[in-house]
């Protein structure tokens, strides 16, 4: 019976945590509506900071951060929370929020293009299909949105895709340089070396930010991120972690797809054209032929809220 509780537990999480990661583009669209993308960014990212900060403080894990750790993780920073949100946030103006998250998703398949670059991963026909299928797929995303939509459409989607690219460098430098490292403390720092440049490209871009202008709607999509999506999400992950096969739990860039491009449809009446479906049929048949077979332990969840 204990058992079987911790089982239905585990789903139980896995499936709320898969939510709020997949919902995290319609709240990035929704705050979009009255805040400014980069003011947007770093302001969630403050929100965060300040909640993760005395975490990390309470729990002693930076006390092991080395020099050379604390430029690894910063690093990684600026990448994963800086230059990928505002990529995100400036591509998701001018692009539907499903898309952002159809191309977000193909993470996986662009480490395993930088892992082979790293040593970190080997080279074989599973991973040469993966990402074989998600460069036909991406390729197949940006065809379709040069036909139907406009040039901002195709420039908000490469940004959102170097986005992506972005978190894939850094998970895979982590991977291979960081792995020892307390997991709260690099989070936080990450968080606080994304919000520096963030902060300063807004401020010399947007000008400095007016809450007073922001409606109701904007600030739960703020909190929302900042919080939910953020900070309990990636408790989340490590709570399912200590409980399940990391490859089980990568499966949400699988799952958060549909989710996300029904979420769309829903709240804001998005409909993706088919061309982009195909792409994005081949970008999840990607990150299942990326996943499977994978040695479970081997595998690391999203280390950082990079949505």
């Amino acid at each position: 019976m204990g058992t079987a509780t911790v089982t239905l537990s585990v789903i139980i999480v896995w499936v709320a945590t898969c939510l709020l990661w997949s919902s995290t583009f319609l709240f990035i669209k929704l705050g979009l509506r009255d805040m400014p993308p980069f003011t947007f960014a770093w302001v969630r990212l403050a929100v965060a900071v300040s909640v993760l900060g005395p975490l990390a403080i309470a729990r002693g894990g930076w006390r092991s951060l080395t020099t050379r750790d604390v430029a690894h993780v910063a690093g990684t920073g600026v990448l994963l929370l800086g230059v990928n949100y505002g990529l995100i946030f400036w591509g998701a103006q001018f692009i539907p929020s499903g898309l952002v998250a159809i191309l977000q998703s193909g993470t996986p398949v662009i480490a395993l293009t930088f892992g082979w670059a790293f040593g970190s991963e080997e080279v074989n026909v599973r991973k040469v299909l993966a990402v074989t299928l998600g460069v036909l797929g991406v390729t197949i995303i940006f065809g379709s949105q040069a036909r139907v939509s406009g040039q901002q459409a195709i420039a908000g989607s490469a940004a959102v895709f170097c986005g992506s690219a972005c978190v894939a460098f850094a998970y895979v430098w982590l991977k291979t340089f960081g792995q020892h490292l307390h997991k709260t403390a690099v989070t936080a720092l990450q968080s606080f070396a994304g919000l520096v440049p963030l902060m300063l490209v807004a401020l010399l871009v947007e000008g400095g930010p007016l809450p007073s202008q922001w409606s109701a709607a904007a600030w739960v999509a703020l909190l929302y991120l900042a919080l939910c999506a953020s900070v309990l999400a990636f408790w989340l992950n490590y709570w399912l972690l200590a409980r399940m096969d990391a490859s089980a739990m990568l499966m949400m860039g699988v799952a958060e797809i549909p989710i996300a491009v029904l979420l769309g449809a829903v709240v804001f009446g998005e409909r993706l054209p088919g061309g982009t479906l195909l792409g994005a049929s081949c970008v999840l048949a990607a990150i299942v032929a990326g996943l499977a077979g994978q040695p479970a332990r081997r595998l690391s969840p999203r280390a950082s809220p990079e949505q």
